[in-house]
């Protein structure tokens, strides 16, 4: 019993801390493309191509049009 609530709420905190806005985004760094400070950062299910002057990955998509929701 202890189990399945503790399942239960687990799940229930991923629902709600994850970012949706880039929740189908699989980012990679591209440490040759990185210019004047800014990182490069590759998304592996779109394509698209972000930079980010802290070195962290982007938090919002950038895809022309994001991938289709299974």
């Amino acid at each position: 019993m202890h189990i399945l609530i503790g399942l239960i709420v687990a799940f229930l905190l991923v629902l709600l801390l994850t970012n949706r806005k880039t929740r189908n985004c699989r980012w990679r760094a591209n440490r040759r493309a990185d210019t004047d400070g800014r990182a490069a950062w590759h998304c592996v299910t779109c394509g698209a191509q972000s930079f980010t002057t802290d070195g962290k990955a982007p938090q919002t998509c950038h895809a022309e049009t994001p991938p289709p929701t299974l």
